[in-house]
Formats: structure tokens, sequence, C-alpha cells
């Protein structure tokens, strides 16, 4: 569906394309961190317990994801190269799959958790929920990405190394040196965000048993005649939101029904709409409460748009906005709409990952289709919005409409919005800005008993 060409090997020019796009976030010096990382600054790992090479998009410690990359797996490895089993303390791992099908497996051998086994297939979105044991198969590429703190406030990993993983079993592998890197059971292992790095806490993962119930040795205590079953007791009680359409995949969840959200998220449970503000079709994956990303929405923009449909300018206060290429090129300003900043452009293509600082008015131009999103929760700890309605903007400009429908579908400039993840509510909220003014610091000259320099130059 999605087919990227990523580099090995960057050339001098992918180094002075660098170069020239940190040289425009310096228009902004108070902002730090990139604009955009292109796909020839991805870092090319092969990693022994997935047998795949992987591209990983180098973020740094402002960055509200942990970890980014694209990955190729091929069905070949299932056989010599099996997937380790492993899991990922307090978040969420999710797998956008850009081409190719396979299959994902939950559970482990010990029995903490039953096994479920799900297919996908390209334009599907993959959840791993935190700590469940799982491995991958088939013969797929995708991207992958987690938030650097959880929804309920846990941090993964630590500030360096921000992506965790323990290490559940450990697989064949052919040669003396492969067996020999890969971690023992039980091994807690932190990365860093370009895989180069990594800080191993040892078996440390702790040791997972069932709960010895011994009222049996209390004659003194009525005794339970029956044993509860914890599945059946939270299918019995836990509402759930099934969030998808496959009734198969809703039934296999209910396996381990204590682990809410659905595993995989088909193209057909995101429906295309229209996005006026944006002019663009739009398709929102039904995300949920134990998600750790607010929003993910597939975005498919004509380039013909530029001209009658223009984009809006708005920010997303308190948040980053991510957006992956997936096809096609175009641009995006910064700062349009907002006299509080410098005017910042950057051009993209397919395979580059735009990051949009929290706080900063952007719009798009071009002809691309592209994969955006964001954490519930900022590496600052902010939580943007709130539980039901995550995804915030402020808008800076109401672009012309050629029709009366889009034009009424349109927000003012000043107007506050918060949405639901699927985007299908508005909570229009009072302006938060009253207004926004030079701060008044050029009067030292009416102090020259604070700066006599001042005074000595103008002699």
């Amino acid at each position: 569906m999605y087919k990227l060409s990523m580099k090995l090997r960057r050339t001098a020019e992918d180094c002075k394309n660098a170069e020239k796009d940190r040289d425009e976030a310096l228009k902004n010096p108070l902002v730090p961190g990139a604009r955009i990382i292109h796909s020839e600054d991805a870092v090319p790992v092969y990693v022994n317990d997935t047998a795949c090479r992987q591209w990983f998009y180098p973020l740094s410690e402002v960055n509200d994801l942990g970890l980014f990359f694209y990955i190729e797996k091929d069905q070949k490895t299932d056989t010599d190269r099996p997937w380790t089993v492993r899991s990922h303390p307090d978040v969420n791992v999710y797998y956008y799959v850009l081409e190719g099908c396979g299959k994902v497996i939950f559970g482990d051998k010990a029995g903490d958790y039953e096994t479920e086994c799900y297919d996908f297939q390209a334009q599907e979105l993959v959840i791993v929920p935190r700590e469940i044991p799982y491995r991958m198969e088939g013969d797929w590429k995708a991207i992958s990405f987690h938030a650097r703190t959880g929804v309920f406030g846990t941090v993964a990993g630590t500030t360096r190394f921000p992506h965790p993983v323990i290490t559940v079993d450990k697989p064949y592998r052919p040669t003396k040196e492969e067996r020999d890197h890969l971690k023992e059971a039980g091994t807690y292992t932190c990365y860093d965000q370009t895989y180069s790095k990594e800080l191993s806490f040892g078996r440390a993962a702790g040791i997972r048993n069932f709960h010895a119930d011994l009222q049996a040795c209390r004659s003194d205590l009525a005794q339970v005649t029956e044993a509860y079953q914890n599945n059946e007791i939270y299918r019995a009680v836990t509402p759930v939101d099934e969030q998808t359409g496959v009734t198969e995949n809703i039934e296999k969840a209910k396996k381990n029904a204590s682990v809410l959200g659905a595993r995989v998220l088909k193209r057909s449970d995101a429906p295309a709409v229209y996005n006026a503000n944006a002019g663009l079709r739009q398709s929102s994956y039904p995300l949920t409460w134990t998600d750790d990303i607010a929003i993910c929405n597939l975005a498919e923009k004509l380039a013909e748009s530029d001209k009658e449909r223009p984009f809006d300018s708005h920010s997303h206060p308190d948040i980053e906005e991510y957006k992956f290429i997936l096809s096609g090129s175009g641009s995006v300003t910064i700062g349009v709409g907002d006299d509080t900043c410098e005017e910042e452009h950057y051009d993209f293509k397919a395979g580059d990952l735009v990051i949009l600082p929290r706080g900063l008015a952007h719009v798009d131009a071009g002809g691309y289709t592209a994969l955006y999103f964001h954490t519930k929760q900022s590496v600052f700890g902010k939580t943007p919005g709130d539980s039901l309605y995550p995804h915030i903007a402020y808008v800076y400009t109401r672009p012309p409409r050629p029709t009366k429908e889009e034009e009424a579908a349109l927000n003012d400039p000043g107007t506050f919005i918060k949405m639901n993840s699927r985007e299908t509510y508005n909570v229009y909220c009072p302006n938060p800005i009253l207004r926004v003014e030079k701060n008044p610091t050029d009067m030292t000259h009416l102090r020259p008993d604070l700066f006599p320099d001042k005074q000595e130059g103008k002699g």
C-alpha cells in the first residue's frame, strides 16, 4: 500500500538539508526540538530480538514520543529467527502497517495471560497493551511508536532510555554470536531513541505467580464452595468500548477481559469523513480511554485544494502533533497568523516525520497522505483537554471556502476547541487568550539609577 525507500547511509546532501532545517528552527530559538526528521536521518539498526532491520528516528528529550521507528519484517524469520516474546511496561506500543500482512500473538507459556491471535494487513493499527507479552509473524512493513508517558501517568523507561522491554523467552538463533546477544528471560532493558545504547537492569522483571488462597486453613471462616474465574467476572461487570466492527476480534479480547482496549483496528473501523477546516479527507481510528495516544488519523490531501480550500492555521496547546508522511509531498509553515513567533517553512516527502511543536500555529500545503497523531500526556506532564475530549486546537485563521456549508463549518480565529478521539464531537471553550502584546522591557532609559551603563553609552 505505502512503499517507502529507506536509506542505509546518509549523503553530504542529506547533512546539508538537516543543517538547513536546523537553521530554520533557530528563527524561534525559545522553542527547542526538531520540526522535521527526514527519512534519510533515521538510524538503521539490525535488532536481534525481532530479527528485523529497523530505522529509528532520532527523537530528543523534549518530544512527547519515547520511540518512533520504521520496520521491515521478512516471513522467513518466523522459522529461522523467530520474534522474541517480550512486553513493554507502562506504555502501549502501536504498529501502523504500511504493506504486507501478518499475525500478532499475545500471551506466554507461563499462562499468565490467555493466548490471543490476530491477523493484520496494510492500513491497520496494531495496539500492544502495556505489560502483555507478544510476538509478531508474517511478511510486512510498518511504522511503530509509543508515548514517553502513559495515560496513567507512568513514564516509559528512564529519561535517557525511554523504550522499556521485558524479555519473556529466548528463541532460536542459527549463529553463536546471535545467541550470545539474546537477553535471558526476565531481563528488564531500556533503550535510547536510536537503539544505539541500552540500560540493563538484569533479571529484574519480577516473578509472576497466582496468589495462594489459604482460607481452607481457617476452620473458623465460612468456606467458599466455588472458585471464581477472573475473566468471567471482568466480562460480567466491566463494560467495554468495542472499537472494532470485527466480532471475532471482540470475542478474542475477552480471553483477557481485564486488559481493556482493542488489539487491532481495521481500516473499516475508521470511516472516511470530510474535514472542512483542513480541506481534506480524514479517517479517525477509534481509540479509547486506555490508549496512550489521543488521536490517530489518516489524512488524504489533494494539492489542488491549496487554492480553493487552503488549510486553516491552528495550534495544539500543551502537546506536540506528529505527521508521518506515507505518500506524496508538501510543506508545513509554522507561525501563520501568530504575531508572537517568526514563520518557519519546511518541505516534506514520503518517509518524513513532521513534529509540530506544542502551541505553535501551523499550515500544511501540497498533495500527500499522512498519519497524524499525538499523545494524551506531554513530556512535561501536561494533559491536553480531558479524558473524554483529549484533542485540542486553537484557531488562528479562517480561510475561504467555495460553499456555504463549508464556510459554516469553519471556526473563527480565537476559537478554542476540545474534540474526542474520533473527532465526532466539538466542545467550544472560552478563549484562553485575552490579548497578546510585547512585554514593555524597553524602558531602561527611565531608570538611569539601575542602568548607568546605558546613560554612559549615550554620552
